[in-house]
């Protein structure tokens, strides 16, 4: 059996419950910094749908256009935003961070 130092009895429980009260913290959003991100994020799938997608094969149909611009909303509603696609301009990344958490 491993036996463990006092301190570290202590400090493990500590660690854990510290952790979890930062994850349930940072993950409520608050109703204004949706709305905020929500905008935002729609306006993103709506540039998205504006751009030529015909040589994309997973958005070469408009109605697979319509699915591949959609799979960007949830990560910007989460502030997960990839550099590489047009519809991400700098200045809409500074508007997302801007918004309340």
């Amino acid at each position: 059996m491993i036996s463990f130092h006092y301190r570290t009895k202590t400090i493990i429980p500590a660690v854990t419950v510290c952790g979890w009260l930062v994850s349930s913290i940072t993950t409520q959003a608050s109703p204004a910094g949706d709305a905020c991100r929500k905008n935002i994020c729609d306006a993103v799938v709506a540039a998205c749908m504006r751009t030529n997608q015909s040589l994309n094969p997973l958005a070469s149909t408009e109605s697979e256009k319509k699915t591949y611009c959609d799979t960007f909303f949830a990560g910007c509603m989460t502030r997960s935003v990839v550099p590489n696609v047009a519809w991400y301009s700098p200045e809409t990344v500074d508007r997302l961070m801007q918004c309340p958490s």
